[in-house]
């Protein structure tokens, strides 16, 4: 059986009515983060093609593993750095730092923010990454 027909019928349907419909049919346990991750996952990936497709230019890049029940797939990061920062980077202070902060609420992780200064001596952002960590191995694996 599949729940699919519940969000065809009505994209704005909340999780916790998947969550007591997956319980209701499969008889097991669902917890809201499991439920919500796919279409979080899936909202991400439309939305940075999306932005790709209005600023040609614009690059992005996830990293994922497969799961040993596919379809499912841990994250590890998401890289973007929209076309305008590639363009305007030429016009910058050779010196590029980046900073990270912790990410709140049910999905932990690190926003990574590449930084340096333009002309004027305005701070400008030059990439974005959300890694599952703030480590050496990630800092490497964001292109």
């Amino acid at each position: 059986m599949s729940i699919s027909h519940l969000v065809a019928n009505d994209p704005e349907i909340h999780v916790s009515n998947i969550v007591q419909e997956v319980q209701v049919l499969y008889q097991t346990d669902c917890i809201y983060k499991r439920a919500c991750w796919d279409t979080t996952f899936n909202i991400l990936s439309k939305y940075l093609q999306a932005v790709q497709d209005i600023n040609p230019g614009t690059v992005y890049e996830f990293l994922h593993h497969r799961t040993s029940s596919p379809p499912n797939y841990i994250f590890k990061f998401v890289f973007w750095c929209f076309s305008p920062c590639i363009d305007g980077f030429p016009y910058c202070w050779p010196v590029i730092s980046v900073d990270g902060t912790h990410l709140r609420g049910p999905y932990k992780g690190v926003l990574l923010i590449a930084s340096t200064w333009d002309a004027n001596n305005h701070l400008f952002q030059l990439a974005f990454a959300i890694v599952d960590k703030e480590s050496s191995e990630s800092l490497e694996l964001v292109p």
